[in-house]
């Protein structure tokens, strides 16, 4: 094919494009068949409605006949006493008020008392005994039978009294009968009616009209049995079909026309034109597409050299919008991650301060002291994994950290991260399991024990934040001349598109004030570099809103084997200056568990109900349903709606009460940030009890 002529392949070009464009002009074609089948179905039920209701009008205006003479008490007289003359002047002239063909009155004994006939009218006393039968229970009959006359329409009802128009309060007093022939004429009175053309076929199916645009419907006629004794077929030509085909046939033409002239003129214009490297320089100038720029340059001569120049010119800005590109996501990394720190760092410190100061108190029990002391220690423990992750993430990219091989009992670090975690995973009612798939004498292996430690340690964590029901299970098998480690959690899963940034630095799927996990995001970018540090990698699968699974392997380098077995163990581990305002109702808007006890200790005393939110959201509702409320304790971050926005919210319909923001972010311009929403003061975590308080005096010391 490279030794082909640039002509040669414009020619297979258009002739491919010309099979393509017939190709489409064949679907085309049969798609209008299809609709014009579809516009024609849709027609014939038209068609056919259309039918019914005339039918269903010619045979009801017959019926209205019968019924309006059928309850009347002259005529109940009458047929006790015969009147000759009466029947003339008041029955007779149906035959010409109404045009029908024959009228006939019978007695309860089912003898005729009188009978009447149009002049063409030759069938005589044609009614079936049992039609008679049929109608005293009936009290009203219309059906179609078959005389010397043709296809009659017969309509017939019970005679009573004019108290009686429902024919079901009185016995009947005889029986009048009106037919009326369905003859050719009123074949065609029935086209003119309908605009079809209508004729009785045979008791089958009439064979269908080769004609596209022709379209029928057929109309059964039943006896007094309610049995098929004749069929009418009406058929007309359906116009808008007619046009439809021609509209179709036309615009195929003209798209087939069409075709054949652009293909003409195309190949004409190319054949006279055509020149390839100066289309592609055009088009790169354009677009900078690499591949055309590869194409340019396999051209002979100056092109080449235009293609190599080109070439070196898009790889330089390619290199420099990445770079700016990194830059960009590298500042606000940086931003987010301060802020993040500072958050972080802040709320553990609020607790430490404050669990700090109540402990103070000289009425304190030693259950309290010893639940302050606790919680003190958890905030200090939390404090300090945050400025660990700090130090390791600034040792690993300076390259300080070093691999300490040693030899190391996997067992053993299994069984500590399983004691370490096991209260506090169990507290929260998850069922949480170890799992060792290799042998006890293959466990001893010359690794850094620390790391691996560390690494679990991180992914058990991480898996135990984001798991909030269910089991989370961890553990190892030997694979190839690898171990596997796995932390398997049915916590909230990871979208696909965060899987491809969680392993970064400062990371965790959401950069927000209204993110609902802790951590500044570093835990997942340690363990990935101590597991390259290793010879291993690490790796995530996760379904959200069903868990996620981490591994994460080693090289698996045996020292001389010992009989170690590792047996888990069943452990259990686990105030301020005189204020003078009293019975105030608070709001706590906290997401902090001890931020929020904290808050509520202090303020205890001075308040007759307290009120708690751990989202924008629910402080917002808590507002509106206590319109009452004095002071309104607001955390900035919180999940689903932050503090600012809810103090904006609360602002809408409540302009009183006074609203305190507490941050732990405490950067540059947070109060004035706090301020313009709406709040009435600030506060940065940590905080005293002394100058918490002084901000209530401040306030509601009225």
């Amino acid at each position: 094919m490279k030794n082909v002529g640039i002509y040669s392949r414009i020619l297979l070009m258009f002739l491919i494009t010309g099979v393509v464009f017939m190709l489409l002009l064949s679907a085309l074609y049969l798609i209008t068949k299809q609709q014009e089948r579809l516009i024609k179905e849709g027609d014939k039920s038209q068609f056919g409605n259309e039918i019914n209701s005339l039918i269903i009008l010619k045979t009801t205006t017959l019926n209205q006949v019968v019924y309006d003479y059928t309850f009347w008490d002259e005529f109940v007289e009458i047929l006790n006493k015969y009147d000759a003359n009466w029947y003339e002047n008041n029955i007779t002239t149906i035959l010409r008020s109404f045009h029908v063909d024959y009228v006939c009155v019978y007695d309860t004994s089912f003898k005729i008392v009188h009978e009447d006939f149009s002049d063409e009218f030759v069938s005589r006393e044609f009614i079936p005994v049992e039609v008679l039968v049929k109608l005293k229970k009936l009290k009203f009959l219309n059906f179609f039978q078959i005389t010397s006359d043709g296809v009659v329409q017969i309509s017939c009802a019970s005679i009573h009294p004019e108290n009686d128009p429902t024919h079901m309060l009185t016995e009947p007093s005889g029986y009048l009968f009106i037919a009326k022939r369905w003859d050719r004429n009123y074949l065609d009175e029935l086209t003119k009616l309908s605009g079809a053309s209508a004729s009785f076929v045979q008791h089958t199916d009439p064979p269908p009209s080769d004609d596209p645009i022709v379209i029928s419907t057929i109309k059964d006629l039943a006896d007094w049995n309610d049995e098929q004794i004749a069929r009418i077929n009406f058929t007309r030509t359906s116009d808008f079909l007619g046009l439809y085909r021609m509209m179709t046939f036309s615009m195929l033409l003209i798209f087939l026309c069409s075709i054949i002239t652009v293909l003409a003129i195309s190949h004409f214009t190319t054949r006279r034109w055509i020149n390839k490297p100066l289309k592609l320089v055009k088009s790169i100038l354009k677009s900078g597409n690499r591949s055309q720029i590869n194409e340019l340059q396999q051209c002979p001569g100056e092109f080449k050299d235009i293609g190599v120049l080109f070439g070196d010119f898009i790889t330089q800005r390619d290199e420099l919008r990445v770079a700016k590109e990194k830059a960009e996501e590298s500042d606000q990394l940086k931003s987010a991650f301060l802020s993040n720190l500072s958050h972080e760092i802040r709320t553990p410190m609020n607790g430490i301060l404050g669990f700090a100061q109540l402990l103070r108190e000289p009425d304190l029990t030693g259950e309290n002291q010893q639940q302050y002391i606790k919680v003190i220690e958890k905030s200090c423990t939390r404090m300090l994994n945050i400025i660990t992750n700090i130090v390791n993430i600034s040792k690993v990219e300076s390259g300080q950290v070093e691999v300490k091989l040693s030899t190391t009992n996997i067992n053993g670090q299994i069984e500590k991260i399983y004691r370490i975690f096991k209260p506090d995973i169990e507290s929260k009612g998850i069922r949480f399991t170890a799992t060792n798939l290799v042998s006890s004498k293959e466990v001893i292996i010359k690794t850094d024990g620390e790391k691996i430690h560390d690494i679990l340690f991180i992914l058990v964590g991480n898996a135990n934040k984001f798991t909030h029901d269910g089991s989370i299970e961890f553990g190892y098998k030997k694979k190839d001349q690898y171990l596997e480690f796995f932390v398997k959690d049915t916590g909230d899963g990871i979208s696909h598109e965060k899987r491809e940034i969680i392993f970064e630095r400062f990371r965790q799927g959401s950069e927000s004030h209204t993110r609902n996990y802790d951590g500044a995001g570093l835990g997942l970018s340690i363990a990935k570099s101590y597991v390259e540090m290793l010879g291993g990698k690490i790796w995530v699968e996760s379904e959200l809103g069903k868990g996620s699974t981490f591994y994460f392997n080693i090289p698996y380098a045996v020292e001389p084997k010992q009989d170690q077995a590792c047996v888990f163990t069943e452990e259990v581990h686990g105030t301020g200056p005189d204020c003078r305002i009293k019975n105030l109702k608070i709001l706590i808007a906290e997401d902090d568990e001890t931020s929020k006890s904290f808050l509520a200790m202090v303020v205890k005393k001075y308040c007759k109900e307290i009120h708690y939110a751990v989202t924008g959201i629910e402080a917002i509702q808590v507002c509106q349903n206590h319109p009452d409320i004095d002071l309104i304790f607001m955390d900035v971050n919180m999940p689903q709606m932050n503090g600012y926005e809810a103090t904006r919210r609360i602002r809408e319909f409540n302009k009183d009460v006074v609203i305190i923001i507490q941050t732990a972010f405490g950067l540059i311009g947070d109060r004035e940030k706090a301020l313009e929403t709406g709040c009435d003061d600030y506060l940065a975590k940590p905080f005293s009890i002394k100058e918490l308080l002084g901000l209530v005096q401040k306030h509601l010391n009225k």
